[in-house]
């Protein structure tokens, strides 16, 4: 909003100067230009029209559940799972104008099966820009946290990133890429922002989303799919249930999801 401030300031103040210079020559022009001044402050001075020209947050914008379905039916193939599971998520956060705390969204599969296309749509649908909103952070994380021996400084920056960037805009979106490969102890600078706290330090998080993309358990939904077939049975016949108790195997079965995914399980809504 210091923008809003600082181009209305400089408007009002121009269109008063006009109107002084103006009044030297004729009276009624000074109550003209001051009107137009107090008119063009009003006007810049709400949000919509400032949102004309510059990105703005939209917290309390509605999720529009139709495009967002129609996005995913249409740009998703063999992803049912993905479809039902997004779509029913975010509509009912979005609908909530109360949420009892951020939402989470994880996903898994191996590399190229579309985890971050759907985390791509899930941001325009949230931010129009999408991935180039100032408003949604991706983090991948070998190339942001590659160092284990800096994870006390990854936990120290990526809060205060977190809670600057929530401070600035409610309902950020903080997506995570290869959480397989993320140092164990950096989930710990994230699980206070997913938890039921009304607000962390006099911020609130609940209208946040965090989104956390993984190859953990890749093998064991091929497996799965792979087992659906050879009974004759088709893809989209596989429900949440068939997944779910395979992919907490595979979660506890690897090194790094064992201390980070397993840690996201009772986040995820």
């Amino acid at each position: 909003m210091r923008g809003i401030r600082a181009f209305v300031g400089s408007a009002a103040l121009w269109a008063l100067l006009a109107a002084r210079v103006a009044a030297a020559v004729e009276p009624v022009s000074m109550a003209i230009a001051i009107g137009a001044a107090s008119i063009l402050t009003g006007y810049l001075s709400y949000s919509g029209a400032f949102c004309r020209f510059s990105e703005c947050c939209g917290e309390e914008r509605t999720l529009n559940a139709s495009a967002l379905k129609l996005n995913l039916e249409a740009k998703l193939f063999g992803q049912h799972l993905a479809t039902e599971v997004i779509l029913k998520a975010l509509t009912g956060f979005k609908n909530n104008k109360n949420p009892k705390k951020a939402l989470t969204l994880s996903m898994h599969g191996w590399a190229g099966t579309g985890k971050n296309f759907v985390s791509q749509i899930v941001a325009e649908n949230l931010h129009p820009k999408g991935l180039k909103s100032n408003f949604v952070h991706l983090f991948v994380s070998t190339l942001h946290f590659p160092h284990e021996q800096k994870t006390k400084l990854y936990q120290d920056q990526l809060q205060k990133w977190i809670r600057g960037n929530v401070s600035a805009c409610g309902s950020s979106v903080f997506i995570f890429d290869e959480m397989d490969k993320l140092h164990p102890g950096i989930i710990d600078a994230i699980k206070p922002f997913l938890d039921y706290y009304e607000q962390v330090d006099g911020i609130s998080y609940r209208k946040a989303v965090f989104i956390f993309l993984s190859n953990a358990g890749g093998d064991l939904i091929t497996q799965t799919a792979l087992d659906f077939w050879r009974a004759g049975r088709k893809r989209e016949e596989i429900q949440l249930k068939d997944l779910e108790s395979v992919l907490s195997v595979g979660v506890f079965n690897n090194k790094h999801s064992l201390r980070v995914t397993a840690k996201l399980a009772s986040q995820q809504h």
